[in-house]
């Protein structure tokens, strides 16, 4: 890799990316149509988006050996960074950019998700024209930035296009006694707790570490990149709630479906009884990681000093958003449920 790029060369990438990602992308949805039975029956919207889901694969993989050693060295000393980590983290975005462009072409009801996919272009600008001198004050914001590209791009993005894909299937793979696919959805989900954990605390952490650089760079925009965080964290802390409530949904509706084989109830709630990764205790336990993340931001934003005011309005609206439909799927009091809300 060169040791510096300009803007041509993103632009290269993200055009090679973006042809790599619609070729794939056709291909992949012939492939399915020809081999998969059930695609018939998804509507047209439904069929775009696994198109895409799986066409941004191979972007994923590459994004994760591009970026890891930069997760790695995260709280090293900025000294360290050299121009190749600058030039190293600008492919990471570019690429990114071309395989979320893509992305976005398809229709999604939720709009978190479709601001979450306008990082990638948000990204790449944002590092090209402030942070590409190719020397160590890259650094700073590139480490940060480029954290969210392997843990919510690639990490958790892997871990929930798999989920979104046996979410999709569910009518016909849940319910086939000779298929695994609800055993390979319960067995996810702690994957992707555990990739939320690590993406949103190290992101406060490394925050907290280097503060005192962050705000003598951002001066009055000190705040700019933790309201990044914020939003960007809290998508990930929603859709980690919304999976796992659709399978305490999906747990205690599927047993008075009528059109459920009695062998496919019986198998997944022999499933749902021998799933020791989904302890009973779960959901206090991802509210109450929620609350610990919650108050390692606080500390950050308590370090300036003035700002009691935002520390109240941030945990005004976060608990407002909790409770928001759409960000959490509820089940009411044992026997009763309420609606589902679709992906």
């Amino acid at each position: 890799m060169a040791g510096e790029t300009t803007y041509k060369f993103d632009l290269a990438v993200v055009g090679i990316v973006a042809v790599i990602t619609t070729v794939v992308r056709y291909n992949g949805r012939k492939y399915f149509e020809r081999t998969m039975p059930e695609w018939s029956k998804l509507r047209e919207d439904i069929k775009s988006r696994l198109a895409v889901e799986v066409a941004v694969i191979p972007s994923r993989i590459v994004l994760f050996y591009l970026t890891l050693p930069i997760m790695i060295g995260g709280f090293s000393p900025m000294e360290e960074w050299t121009s190749q980590d600058t030039a190293r983290s600008l492919l990471s975005c570019a690429i990114l950019t071309g395989a979320y462009i893509v992305d976005l072409t398809v229709t999604r009801n939720d709009k978190g998700a479709t601001l979450h996919h306008m990082m990638g272009p948000a990204l790449l600008l944002w590092i090209r024209t402030s942070f590409s001198s190719f020397s160590p004050s890259d650094a700073l914001l590139c480490r940060l930035l480029i954290q969210f590209v392997f843990f919510g791009a690639t990490i958790s993005g892997a871990t929930t296009t798999t989920l979104v894909f046996l979410y999709q299937f569910r009518k016909t793979w849940f319910r086939s006694s000779a298929s695994n696919a609800y055993l390979y959805f319960t067995l996810l989900l702690p994957v992707l707790a555990v990739t939320t954990v690590a993406s949103t605390f190290y992101c406060s952490i490394y925050l907290n570490v280097w503060y005192p650089e962050l705000l003598a760079y951002f001066g009055a925009w000190g705040y700019l990149p933790l309201g990044w965080v914020l939003l960007e964290c809290g998508m990930q802390w929603k859709w980690l709630m919304w999976f796992y409530t659709f399978d305490e949904w999906y747990r205690a509706t599927t047993a008075d479906e009528t059109d459920v084989p009695k062998e496919a109830k019986e198998r997944i709630a022999d499933i749902a009884d021998g799933a020791w990764w989904l302890p009973r205790w779960r959901f206090a336990a991802i509210k109450a990681l929620v609350l610990v993340w919650l108050v390692t931001v606080a500390a950050l934003v308590w370090r300036k000093g003035d700002v009691h005011f935002l520390v109240g309005k941030a945990a005004s609206l976060a608990l407002e958003a909790w409770g928001r439909d759409g960000v959490n799927l509820r089940v009411a009091n044992g026997s009763g449920t309420d609606a589902h809300v679709e992906l």
